[in-house]
């Protein structure tokens, strides 16, 4: 592990993975590596629910050259711990502009119908994501405090950021906008910067994409029931 990345989602995290791949040529963990794994979803929920004394880190992070997002985030003073050598990065942005896009992630992809479905169904990576989701980050004792408000919300984001900066010491620190591509980043990593455009991925004006993908997923997955169903009762009459 050589970056560990501090900040919450909707932080452009998505397109710092997708940086900080290229420049490390290493896989970089995410979220969605949670969401699509389930043996990573079990471990995690293992992490978060039961509390063991003992983490085997790289259980989770062997061959990742970094890790983002949610849950990483969340335990990146025990990550500091674990790999010392690595640095870390803050992704920050504007307040507003943060509130808007979790809203509309929560909105259109945690609280779809798709991802209400699947997460219903007991073992699978959806189900056991959206216990993690509850738990780590909406939840009294994730990041979100049980905060529900706008404002509440905005005040707890700006106040993680903040202790993220106390805590850290300012030369193993970079306090990072996406908007800013790879000078600031290949300067911090002490890394060549590519002759390529930086990446920007999930932009929130793009969510609505994601979300009609997702309902594609949700359709495509009942007519594959419903057909099951008919030739099963075809091949029984």
């Amino acid at each position: 592990m050589r970056v560990i990345c501090a900040g919450w989602g909707r932080t452009g995290t998505r397109s710092l993975k997708y940086g900080l791949q290229t420049l490390l040529k290493q896989p970089a963990y995410h979220m969605q590596n949670v969401l699509l794994n389930k043996r990573d979803a079990k471990l995690w929920h293992n992490i978060i629910f039961n509390k063991p004394k003992k983490i085997n880190w790289n259980a989770i992070y062997n061959g990742y050259g970094a890790c983002l997002d949610f849950p990483s985030c969340n335990y990146y003073k025990e990550l500091m711990k674990e790999y010392p050598d690595a640095k870390v990065i803050l992704t920050v942005r504007d307040e507003n502009s943060w509130i808007k896009s979790w809203n509309v992630l929560n909105n259109q992809i945690i609280n779809s119908i798709t991802f209400r479905f699947f997460s219903k169904i007991p073992f699978t990576s959806f189900y056991i994501q959206k216990k993690i989701h509850n738990e780590a980050i909406l939840g009294k004792n994730g990041m979100f405090k049980g905060l529900k408000t706008d404002d509440e919300l905005k005040k707890a984001f700006l106040n993680w950021n903040q202790s993220v900066i106390d805590h850290v010491p300012s030369d193993r620190l970079l306090v990072y906008k996406v908007k800013d591509g790879w000078k600031p980043l290949c300067e911090f990593l002490n890394l060549p910067e590519p002759n390529i455009p930086f990446f920007h991925k999930n932009k929130t004006k793009n969510m609505g994409h994601m979300s009609r993908f997702i309902g594609s997923m949700f359709v495509i997955s009942i007519l594959a029931v419903i057909v099951a169903i008919v030739l099963t009762i075809y091949f029984l009459i």
